[in-house]
């Protein structure tokens, strides 16, 4: 779940803003008793120079330290650990779940988790104290995701867990009942399921 990974970074690292670049492959490695259920008996380690512009919570990683991760195949992309948008049109923003160890900043989730969000659109650099309800807010946007509302609708109990943990239950629900005003029918019956399910409310 997405609100793992975050209660994750903010206990033992960062969520940040940011991204890679000059991505190396430093080889395989073979695993003989994979945990579950991930099943890879291959992975490939990678490094890139990461670059942090914002912090979104916790504090940046120092300086200069390479972002090391295992890919699940060759060539170590990073479509199988990013979550949102896919990134074919700029301007994108990523934010990043991320911890350091020893020299390297590391992914807080290995194994098959998710390294990063990718939105459609500019970080517009907020004060630090509200950069999670925007992140929170941004989740609540298909458009900010880069999904269609079809698509939204079908992942919204999964893509809400994250706004849920960072604006509280009372925040979550009024912002929810503002999402299906105006909003695509599937939208609308995902979220009101939702909301009935969760806290036993209406969507108005």
């Amino acid at each position: 779940m997405l609100s793992g990974t975050w209660e994750r970074a903010v206990d033992a690292g960062a969520v940040v803003v940011g991204g890679v670049s000059n991505v190396v492959a430093l080889g395989s490695q073979h695993i003989s008793d994979p945990p579950w259920p991930v099943g890879v008996h291959e992975i490939y380690w990678c490094k890139a120079d990461f670059h942090a512009s914002a912090v979104v919570k916790g504090r940046l990683p120092a300086p200069g330290k390479q972002f090391l991760w295992a890919a699940i195949r060759p060539g170590c992309g990073f479509e199988y650990f990013r979550y949102g948008y896919d990134e074919t049109q700029a301007p994108f923003t990523q934010v990043w779940f991320v911890r350091e160890e020893g020299e390297y900043i590391r992914p807080v989730v290995d194994a098959g988790g998710v390294y990063f969000i990718s939105f459609h659109g500019r970080w517009f650099a907020p004060p630090e104290k509200d950069a999670p309800t925007v992140l929170a807010l941004l989740m609540l946007s298909p458009a900010a995701l880069g999904w269609t509302p079809s698509h939204y609708a079908t992942v919204f109990y999964y893509a809400v867990t994250l706004p849920r943990v960072i604006l509280g239950e009372e925040e979550t629900v009024k912002r929810l009942k503002a999402l299906t005003i105006g909003q695509d029918p599937d939208i609308r019956s995902s979220v009101c399921s939702y909301l009935d399910s969760e806290f036993r409310q209406p969507c108005r």
